[in-house]
């Protein structure tokens, strides 16, 4: 038997515990960036039903967008990198139409809309 107080031992089995419940958030932070940092999918113009619907193209050359007619820049200029919807920088980006799918960087759709500022 252990001439440790019970006291001590509650304490130390206390400290274990509130320091494993601290480690929890930062686990969680490991787990979160690892899956930011896997692929996403590219959204498929020809088969995701957001796509058609938005008529959704990688390449805005391809689009009517005149016919479009969406205010803020000249159809011509009109592209996913300077949409408002888009989610950060590059070839391929993330965008809020498109949750969990990455959208060609030089893509368009009809919603498309001038990124403020």
């Amino acid at each position: 038997m252990s001439n440790t107080p019970k006291s001590n031992s509650r304490r130390a089995a206390v400290k274990m515990m509130l320091g494993g419940l601290a480690a929890v958030p930062l686990v969680k932070l490991v787990g979160l960036a690892a899956a930011q940092a896997a692929e996403l999918p590219k959204v498929d113009p020809a088969t995701d039903p957001t796509a058609i619907a938005l008529k959704y193209v990688h390449d805005a050359t391809e689009a009517d967008r005149a016919g479009a007619n969406r205010p803020g820049l000249p159809p011509d200029e009109q592209i996913c990198t300077n949409c408002q919807f888009v989610q950060g920088e590059g070839e391929w980006v993330g965008c809020t139409l498109f949750p969990g799918k990455l959208v060609a960087g030089p893509g368009w759709c009809v919603s498309w809309t001038l990124k403020a500022g």
